[in-house]
């Protein structure tokens, strides 16, 4: 079914045709094509292929590529580096299994001929490596895993139809080194609308956000939240406490649910009795004791965050301006002296994490300087 030896049409670059880098002329040199052998024997079926003989993966999690621009360009100046892993589907047709992104900076970088491993393995083999492989990039987003844990639960349900909802959770999350809460979070993406959806795509918002909308009945009102989170920087914690406001009060409107939270009244059974006018008294806070919820929350954010991530949260909070001031000094000496670039570079949810965080401090620098406005202190 699948081809054992290399097609005569890929197996070696024409005469005086590019490899690895785009065509140059008669300045283009096969040096680089012999490298490539030396670095994988022939028993490794290394195959130099014309970029329209590889078809892509159908069932590739990622959508969309990103910028090509800086890849192509490196393409183009020093080749490619690393070859496409390829499967041989029929004649000359073959499809990509590993490297989507390098080949279509290939195309672009104008390679007349790529660098490709044959394997020799059946599609459906290659399933669940693909997947785990996928899942753990740092440049999928939430709902590219959502959709991919999806598939996988599918297929796991097709394979062994007897498992129970719960029992099918747990063998995907084993399968891919998640638990079954952690699945459970990301199937409920796939319930929000495609606007909501298409949020959770460009990063707007995280899992942990949007997991809370759902418990909110009105999908209008939903919607409103969903995009107040967005742009305002609602925290996980925030969203959670308007979406249990909305659920025991789904008539009333967010207007009223977001003048109380900033208030810093209690929005989890009742409503505020008039709504709140005037600058807030307190800065917006959502406090840590708040029952098993907060505490399943709590252990949500554990898991996705991390060991250090879960030991900030358990710290105590500010009790004086001295303590509030000592905080923001630490703060800036993470990025004077480095911390942040270090934290960065060694945590794949970087770009994610730190789009949180200015949107958080942008929101306490607001609040503090309406709180000054508010007793006419100055504000520089």
């Amino acid at each position: 079914m699948y081809a054992s030896t290399r097609s005569t049409s890929g197996s070696a670059p024409p005469a005086g045709g590019s490899t690895g880098r785009a065509a140059t002329g008669n300045t283009c040199r096969n040096d680089w094509s012999i490298a490539l052998r030396r670095r994988f024997p022939m028993g490794e079926q290394l195959l130099f292929l014309r970029p329209e003989q590889i078809q892509p993966d159908p069932g590739a999690i990622r959508h969309d590529p990103g910028d090509l621009g800086a890849l192509a360009a490196s393409i183009a100046s020093v080749g490619l580096l690393q070859p496409i892993g390829v499967i041989h589907m029929w004649g000359d047709t073959y499809r990509v299994v590993y490297g989507h992104r390098r080949l279509e900076a290939a195309r672009l970088a104008g390679l007349e001929r790529v660098p490709c491993l044959l394997l020799e393995v059946d599609p459906d083999e290659l399933f669940i490596p693909q997947l785990v492989e996928n899942l753990h990039r740092q440049d999928l987003n939430d709902m590219e895993k959502a959709e991919a844990i999806a598939r996988l639960r599918g297929r796991l349900e097709r394979q062994q139809p007897h498992l129970s909802e719960g029992e099918l959770d747990a063998q995907a999350g084993r399968a891919i080194g998640l638990s079954a809460r952690t699945v459970r979070r990301y199937l409920s993406l796939l319930e929000l609308s495609p606007s909501i959806q298409e949020l959770i795509r460009q990063g707007a918002l995280t899992v942990t956000q949007a997991q809370h909308l759902l418990r909110i009945p009105n999908e209008s009102t939903r919607e409103e939240v969903a995009r107040e989170a967005a742009d305002g920087g609602l925290t996980a914690a925030q969203v959670n406490e308007l979406a249990s406001f909305f659920a025991a009060n789904p008539t009333l409107t967010i207007e009223t649910a977001l003048q109380a939270l900033e208030a810093g009244a209690r929005l989890r059974r009742e409503v505020p009795p008039e709504p709140v006018e005037g600058p807030p008294e307190r800065l917006a806070r959502i406090p840590l004791e708040e029952g098993e919820e907060r505490l399943w929350e709590e252990a949500e954010e554990e898991e996705e965050a991390g060991p250090e991530a879960a030991d900030w949260a358990r710290l105590r909070r500010f009790r004086s301006l001295d303590e509030a001031l000592d905080g923001a000094g630490r703060l800036s000496r993470t990025l004077y002296e480095g911390d942040l670039e270090r934290w960065a570079e060694r945590d794949e949810q970087a770009p994610v994490k730190v789009r949180l965080l200015l949107r958080q401090l942008r929101a306490v620098v607001e609040a503090i300087e309406r709180f000054c406005q508010a007793r006419g202190w100055p504000v520089e």
